[in-house]
């Protein structure tokens, strides 16, 4: 497992490499110095060193030591923009959707296909323990329904954590909600009618184009940058056409290109919709895994009117089992609280008051410091990996945080087929076409890289890289 001494050792020193800390051709500390400095075992950093040399860092010279070698330069481009003219279309995705979803549920071969957190991080055994222990020793049966907007508890710590986010916001502005996804179901359904307009980022998450579709409404797919996400333009020019209702955006490494919307473009945002009067529903479910030194604001941290509805939940960053998110919904607070109750009169307490527990006593903070890091190295590693064993012509999105990375592949790659040999392979990745409803991204796909380095997922990424280039050499 990455969470071994070694393995940590051994992205730390890759990481030192990449940034020039030590260029090739220069000497490492030798074995004894290195686990005299990181105070571990010689057999610690001789097995570190000798993943180094496996993935070609490193060298080891008879009677020397180990010298950093060169290697192949970053040859990886970004994704493109897309130029489509955008118009509005009713939602029919496909069952292959449902093929996905079913296959990273049943955690057959190497899966690689679904937007989850690792779940290798002690965080877990102290959920665990924690709902063992309360739900011995609180109460939570026999009590009646809880309120439609939750336990208060748990959306203190909500509210507390969002001050990370630039947002400042009383608990009782906040209802809890079955996840995420749920959440923004619940704010579609209090902004729109069936058949109104909703403006998406493309490529946009394929379960909130499921969910336009179910709700008969029209998306509109609104050109995302690989950098800096949702286009303004591209939205100021349809909002100018088009009678949209809401705008739906994960403005915060976007699923599935791991965009970041800069704090100036989304102030900007704030104010066409206020020029628009519209509302912006906000998935910023990915906010709290960033690899830099600090938490990226929310969109609604620049909303001073309260038409942001920001939705999130816990199944990014610890586990997507918990199913616990909220809502907050500002001037539709009461609209939303009221499609809550109808819709399912309240959520279970003993979950809610666990994760208010766990989110109060600082093991929360602890285990996002170490998934942020892990998720950053492990990253990484997979650009390593696309850069030794991808063709010439392959584009991959650099996420500033988040779960996923995008592919770009050569126009004549169909990423559906490529799915399938794939899946026959145990091998599951998510294809392009379920990102969009104009069938513009064949040619990419989705990859999670949360998940820890084994031989088997390093092999898997290596078939894929062949595969792609054996179709080109056939084409």
């Amino acid at each position: 497992m990455e969470m071994n001494l070694y393995a940590r050792l051994a992205d730390q020193l890759a990481d030192q490499i990449r940034e020039g800390v030590f260029r090739v051709g220069d000497k490492l500390p030798s074995v004894r110095q290195m686990a005299k400095k990181q105070q571990v075992s010689i057999s610690t950093v001789n097995t570190a060193y000798g993943v180094l040399e496996d993935r070609g860092w490193i060298e080891a010279r008879p009677k020397s030591g180990y010298y950093v070698r060169k290697r192949k330069e970053d040859r990886l481009s970004t994704p493109t923009q897309t130029r489509h003219t955008p118009k509005p279309r009713p939602a029919n995705t496909s069952q292959l959707v449902m093929e996905v979803q079913r296959d990273a549920a049943a955690r057959k071969g190497v899966s690689m296909s679904a937007a989850i957190p690792a779940l290798d991080f002690p965080i877990l055994k102290q959920v665990q323990r924690t709902f063992a222990q309360m739900a011995r020793s609180k109460t939570f049966l026999g009590i009646g329904y809880d309120s439609p907007e939750g336990v208060r508890e748990f959306r203190h710590q909500i509210a507390r954590r969002a001050v990370d986010a630039g947002v400042f916001i009383s608990p009782e502005c906040i209802i809890t909600s079955a996840g995420c996804q749920n959440a923004m179901a619940l704010c579609l359904r209090v902004l729109t009618q069936p058949g109104d307009i909703v403006a998406v980022e493309s490529p946009c998450y394929y379960g909130l184009l499921q969910m336009i579709e179910t709700f008969g409404l029209k998306a509109l797919e609104i050109p995302a940058h690989p950098q800096t996400g949702l286009s303004l333009e591209a939205l100021q020019l349809a909002l100018e056409k088009w009678p949209i209702k809401v705008v739906l955006t994960v403005a915060t490494f976007s699923n599935p290109i791991g965009s970041l919307m800069p704090d100036e473009r989304k102030a900007e945002l704030v104010k066409i919709l206020g020029r628009y009067d519209i509302p912006l529903i906000e998935d910023d479910v990915y906010g709290d895994l960033y690899f830099g030194d600090h938490r990226p604001k929310a969109v609604k941290a620049f909303d001073p009117d309260g038409r942001v509805l920001l939705c999130s939940s816990l199944s990014k960053t610890i586990d997507p089992q918990l199913r616990l998110g909220w809502v907050m919904p500002g001037r539709y607070f009461e609209a939303v609280s009221h499609r809550k109750f109808i819709n399912s009169i309240a959520l279970p307490t003993l979950p809610q008051m666990v994760m208010a527990e766990v989110l109060s006593q600082g093991m929360y903070d602890r285990h996002l410091r170490q998934a942020r890091e892990c998720y950053r190295q492990r990253f990484a590693r997979l650009l390593d990996l696309v850069n030794e064993h991808f063709p010439e012509g392959t584009r991959i999105s650099r996420p500033q945080g988040g779960l996923v990375a995008w592919f770009e592949l050569p126009r004549k790659i169909d990423t559906t087929q490529l799915y399938h040999r794939a899946h026959a392979e145990g091998v599951m990745l998510a294809p392009g076409e379920l990102f969009s409803i104009s069938g513009q991204y064949r040619h990419c796909f989705r990859l999670n890289y949360a998940q820890g380095w084994s031989p088997e997922r390093e092999l898997a990424v290596r078939k894929i890289g062949q595969w792609v280039k054996e179709e080109l050499q056939s084409s």
